[in-house]
């Protein structure tokens, strides 16, 4: 069954997309002031509008409708103007004519990133703000307690931006997006996401109402945060898993702050026409570290600043927490390189010195924040390649890889196992 929608007005073609708008007065009018319409908390103040698709991964998408729309390939053309139209057609006639008044007029690039299925509402400044990654809606699973899922929105979005993910990573991480078949892909889950959305229902509004359940409020740091897939299981249920967890913990101070490397971990890419290899340490101190910020067994209580704590399940050792960072270093090495690569700099020195801090990173089974530094690039020595050199700050669960704490949960478990005053 098709998922086209008609388009309520004339489909005007993109502009070449030369120049990219502003992307922090990214919103137009009509969907700002479609906030108005809905009710949510009075500590959201305003609210704010959420992409689950970023606008950095949409504006790739805007540049290569705006090269491909008057592709000289019919098929490739006929694709890429049916993806046009489905964005056309689902961002309203309010939100074009307001994307066709504004200068560059007809921007690929402010359509895109004004799709209201793509837009969601939800309190300012979020402490889970994921960046650049994906920012799904969620919902609980039925008769599961505990576990979270993707609304169907956000999952035929996720999808899109996979297939998207997938094109960019072809020719050596150039992109190949000449396949008529990605197209028709976006457009198909694009449909699919707004025949879900519109059955959760907005009736005449311009956009979907905010999905109050999936956001938390800490009262201690006075921050929202999206749930995600993540469970916060609050402090009953947390105060019981710190106890279980913490029976007969062993001793782990010896390995505080110290600076042997125990972990390392390797990824290589092609950049720059050559191969790149970006090696990630981890050590012994940092490992002390995730033990007590991030587990149940070692949690530090005393220690704790961050509006919320992830904490890793089953890690009840030093051991196997060192077993854990050696099974994620490879796929930190492979994140942290690939979002080096995307940025685009000319010149590899400009890393030196700087943080990668990624979330809701796919590192084999589990999914993962971590903080990385660059430290030092090394030239390429006969058949070694170039290299760059990182350490390991943190790396903590994200996702449905660890549960979840407020602040407030926390200090509430803490002072009731009487770890704090």
């Amino acid at each position: 069954m098709s998922t086209a929608v008609q388009p309520e007005t004339t489909v005007l073609a993109p502009n070449t997309g030369k120049t990219v708008p502003d992307r922090d007065a990214w919103a137009v009018k009509p969907l700002t002031n479609a906030k108005a319409a809905h009710a949510f908390p009075d500590n959201w103040g305003a609210a704010a509008l959420h992409h689950k698709i970023s606008k950095e991964k949409l504006s790739s998408i805007a540049e290569q409708v705006a090269l491909l729309y008057n592709s000289p390939t019919p098929k490739l053309k006929d694709a890429v103007r049916a993806f046009w139209t489905q964005c056309w057609a689902l961002a309203g006639a309010q939100v074009t004519a307001a994307v066709t008044d504004a200068a560059p007029k007809v921007s690929p690039y402010r359509l895109l990133w004004n799709l209201p299925v793509n837009v969601s509402i939800g309190p300012p400044s979020p402490a889970t703000d994921p960046g650049m990654a994906f920012d799904p809606d969620t919902e609980p699973v039925p008769d599961t307690p505990g576990r979270r899922r993707m609304d169907a929105v956000s999952t035929a979005l996720s999808e899109l931006e996979e297939a998207w993910d997938a094109a960019s990573s072809r020719d050596n991480g150039r992109g190949d997006f000449q396949d008529p078949a990605l197209w028709k892909t976006l457009t198909d889950q694009l449909g699919k996401a707004h025949a879900a959305a519109d059955a959760a229902g907005r009736g005449t509004k311009l956009l979907y109402p905010p999905k109050r359940e999936q956001w938390l409020y800490d009262t201690v740091t006075s921050q929202h945060l999206r749930k995600g897939m993540t469970d916060y299981v609050g402090a009953v249920a947390g105060r019981q898993l710190f106890q279980q967890a913490r029976l007969n913990a062993p001793a782990i101070a010896v390995h505080k702050d110290s600076p042997n490397r125990l972990v390392t971990g390797r990824a290589t890419l092609r950049h720059q026409g050559e191969d790149l290899t970006l090696e990630v340490r981890i050590t012994e101190g940092v490992i002390h570290h995730v033990c007590e910020r991030h587990t149940l067994t070692f949690f530090d209580f005393k220690g704790t600043a961050r509006p919320i704590n992830t904490l890793w399940p089953g890690v009840g050792t030093f051991q196997a927490a060192t077993a854990l960072a050696t099974r994620l270093a490879p796929h930190i090495a492979r994140c942290t390189l690939v979002q080096l690569i995307e940025r685009g700099d000319p010149d590899r020195t400009q890393w030196v010195g700087e943080d990668v801090k990624l979330t809701q990173q796919s590192a084999g089974p589990d999914t993962v924040y971590f903080d990385v530094s660059i430290e030092k690039l090394r030239d390429a020595q006969g058949a070694n390649p170039a290299e760059v050199i990182a350490t390991v700050k943190t790396f903590a669960p994200s996702g449905d890889s660890g549960p979840g704490f407020l602040r407030q949960d926390l200090v509430t478990i803490g002072t009731a196992l009487g770890l704090l005053p």
